[in-house]
């Protein structure tokens, strides 16, 4: 048939759209579009009934999949003898795992672990181990700041609807399906390594055997995700391509046929894809391998675009889900554009041309993907791909499953073997996460509006196209308008007259976040910070929760912020300044801007010691001064000075106009910080009140209350917090004056967006997505 070669690209291109309209009803109408656009270039009924089917039968499969995915549970303490469905990680005194029930629904169970002794008595659990658990069913969260982990649409993508707080764990049986025997041995072969090998090379080596890069330095993690590298410590086509090859030819080496070698290989990727954790990279390169080999078992030319697109449709048949996981897209996105310029490489002599257009090539592929997750990239990413990926093929990745096996026969020798290997690993890891650090060479633009995105994609492809036709006029013009679209995405923000206030759901402390219209200012008033004590060295964690990581930061990159103008701490307490270093050692900070007497004792010379090693100029201000940000302005009614009886009082307060009303923060301040605020102003008055300390029983008084007249009051408080902030005596005094009460215990981040003087307050995530 002609165009025959069409029909698997277009099917699977129909599958995405029937997904995609199943989630977001109005994919529809560009699926409606595409269909058009097939009928006028090939006016073949056949290709379009392809489509339709393809598009029908996604679009039923995802809905009837997400109708089924629901529980059968309700929130309580529950019972239960469930079997262990993960490799159980353990980090400090927290033990984390999911486990399954005896009617097949898997809940995410977490423990906190009592002992040295029965944290050692814990690691010999094992995945297939069926239990008795008592336990609380509680429901995940939803992200409550705008940019972070959604980390109950993440559980809910796995059909997990519950988090279990394990109280007791018994009665473990040993298991005994085949696949959890698989996962028992990632689990031996990742104790095996971590008891033999030193640190850089453990983590490694357990993220190019088995996937597994829990162990991975976060420092060197984060640094190969910055660069764009990060698939060098994925398990993907390259890794499955080199391991099915090498046990190829050693089958053809010790006499075993061709065709016996190849049943052998499709038998042998099945156990491969369930030992390496089945990511959606490992599940490609071993469907593809697979349809190669079955395919020259039965004398069929398996082309590569065919393979993919198998590949693709099978996978989403299985689970509907998986299109929606950045891993999932970067992997097939990668290949796609990889197979489709297959022609424009042929037209390349030189092994290094091919290496540069390759890595090229695969940046434009990702990027409308990169810029979607995670809103940045290195500029210098193809060139770290022409350096990295020959080392890791022709030395990284032999070397480690060459040392592996060494290790296995010899202990000695393979120890031998990873001293040198050690030190080849520590060096790179080093110039990797330096490189990393240069922050000039990363790009971070806001999350695109996804019609931007589309559009961009589009000129992408549309380059790509006048490449393989070796057209100088049309490349000069899809190169031109991919260059102006991507500056668009650059530039759009800045185009925006949208300015915005943010109360961040940073827990139990504080963290306000301002942005003038045309990104004309970012300001961020306090960082947050969560209480840290000394603990036996069994508790440490090798992955301590980080604020300034896991919520500043990526709340400041999906608003394309890469340094604020400003850093404003209003006193030294831990939970107004713990994430301040953070930051700083991130390069976030332009500015840092204290209060008069900040520094009450030794310790919170710490945040100033690490503004002084960033470069960042620190500004000391007092009442009466006035701080001009950019467009944003601040007034700084307190303090006048330190206050040796209370650092809370001493705390920075300030007023500000924005958004057409005034706002009033107040730090920490208490009553009697309040008295001497309105006394030395006693015609202040504020339309929005930043309520002080969390809502304590010490802060907002009567009197200072009818003397703001505040129309909202926004309270910063953790959610079931020791302290029960806010105090009920404050509630009552708010209530009583009629001000509405914003929360972020209550309603996640508390956002307040404006044009033209007119805003409105919203919050973070919506009522009916949290609900």
């Amino acid at each position: 048939m002609r165009n025959s070669r069409l029909l698997l690209p277009l099917a699977a291109a129909s599958a995405t759209a029937g997904i995609t309209a199943a989630a977001y009803f109005s994919a529809v109408f560009l699926f409606f579009l595409f269909l058009l656009i097939i009928l006028i270039k090939t006016r073949h009924a056949v290709l379009i009934l392809v489509c339709f089917f393809s598009f029908i039968l996604f679009f039923s499969l995802y809905a009837v999949a997400d109708s089924k995915n629901v529980s059968v549970y309700q929130r309580g303490t529950y019972q239960a003898k469930a079997v262990i469905d993960s490799i159980p990680k353990i980090d400090g005194d927290r033990m984390s795992m999911v486990v399954k029930t005896p009617d097949g629904e898997k809940w995410a169970a977490s423990y906190r672990i009592q002992s040295a002794e029965e944290k050692d008595q814990l690691s010999y659990l094992k995945p297939g181990m069926a239990c008795e658990w008592t336990g609380a069913l509680e429901e995940p969260k939803h992200a409550t700041v705008p940019g972070a982990f959604d980390y109950n649409e993440y559980l809910y993508r796995q059909h997990i609807h519950w988090n279990y707080s394990v109280t007791s764990i018994q009665k473990c049986s040993e298991p005994v399906n085949v696949s959890y025997k698989l996962l028992s041995l990632r689990k031996d072969i990742v104790s095996f390594t971590n008891s033999l090998l030193p640190p850089d090379s453990a983590g490694i080596v357990q993220a190019l055997i088995v996937g597994d890069r829990f162990y991975v330095e976060a420092e060197v993690l984060n640094a190969y995700q910055k660069l764009g590298v990060i698939h060098l410590l994925a398990i993907s086509g390259l890794h499955v391509g080199i391991l099915t090859a090498g046990l190829f030819y050693i089958m053809i080496r010790i006499g075993i046929t061709r065709e016996k070698a190849s049943i052998l290989l499709l038998l042998f990727l099945p156990l491969y894809v369930m030992l390496t954790g089945a990511a959606p990279s490992v599940l490609r390169a071993a469907l593809m391998s697979g349809i190669y080999l079955a395919g020259s078992l039965v004398k069929w030319r398996v082309h590569a675009a065919g393979a993919i697109c198998t590949s693709y449709i099978v996978l989403l048949l299985f689970n509907p889900y998986h299109l929606f996981e950045a891993g999932f897209q970067l992997s097939f996105a990668v290949s796609f554009s990889l197979i489709l310029s297959s022609s424009i490489f042929q037209h390349v002599k030189t092994s290094l041309g091919q290496l540069t257009m390759v890595s090229l090539i695969a940046q434009l592929g990702s990027l409308p993907i990169l810029l979607h997750h995670f809103q940045q990239f290195s500029m210098i990413s193809v060139l770290m791909n022409m350096v990295l990926v020959p080392i890791y093929t022709f030395c990284v990745l032999p070397g480690t499953i060459a040392g592996v096996f060494l290790l296995i026969l010899s202990a000695s020798a393979g120890r031998w073997f990873f001293s040198w290997f050690d030190f080849l690993m520590s060096w790179t890891n080093r110039l990797i996460t330096r490189i990393a650090d240069i922050d000039v060479l990363t790009i971070i633009i806001a999350r695109p509006a996804p019609i931007l995105l589309f559009l961009f994609t589009v000129t992408i492809i549309l380059m790509f196209m006048a490449i393989e036709k070796r057209s100088f006029s049309q490349l000069m013009v899809t190169g031109g308008i991919c260059c102006a679209m991507f500056c668009l995405l650059f530039i759009y923000p800045c185009l925006s007259s949208e300015g915005e206030v943010d109360m961040i759901d940073i827990g139990q402390g504080d963290s306000m976040y301002v942005g003038a219209p045309h990104q004309r200012g970012h300001v961020l008033i306090d960082t947050g910070g969560t209480l840290s004590y000394s603990s036996e060295p069994w508790r440490e964690k090798q992955h301590p929760f980080s604020l300034g990581e896991k919520v500043l930061i990526p709340f400041l990159t999906a608003k394309g912020v890469k340094q604020l103008d400003a850093l404003i701490l209003t006193h030294a307490d831990q939970d107004h300044i713990g994430e301040a270093e953070t930051l700083l050692k991130h390069h976030k900070v332009k500015r840092l801007v204290i209060p008069k007497g900040f520094v009450s004792e030794p310790k919170d010379e710490k945040v100033l010691q690490a503004a002084r090693e960033e470069g960042v100029p620190i500004e000391e201000v007092k009442r009466g001064d006035v701080l001009q940000i950019k467009d944003l302005q601040f007034y700084v009614l307190s303090p006048d000075g330190p206050d040796p009886a209370s650092k809370n009082n001493s705390s920075l307060v300030l007023w500000m106009k924005t958004g057409g009303m005034s706002w009033i923060l107040t730090g920490d301040l208490e009553k009697e910080g309040e008295q001497e605020v309105i006394s030395v102003f006693p015609n202040l008055k504020a339309d929005v009140l930043k309520v002080g300390h969390h809502g304590s029983k010490g802060s907002t008084g009567e009197d200072f209350i009818k003397q703001l007249q505040p129309e909202t009051a926004i309270i910063s408080a953790g959610e079931n917090n020791r302290y029960h902030h806010p105090h009920q005596e404050v509630l009552q005094i708010l209530q009583r004056h009629s001000i509405r009460v914003l929360r972020t215990d209550q309603s996640g981040t508390i956002q307040y967006r404006y044009k033209n003087r007119v805003g409105t307050f919203s919050v973070y995530p919506p009522y009916d997505t949290s609900e």
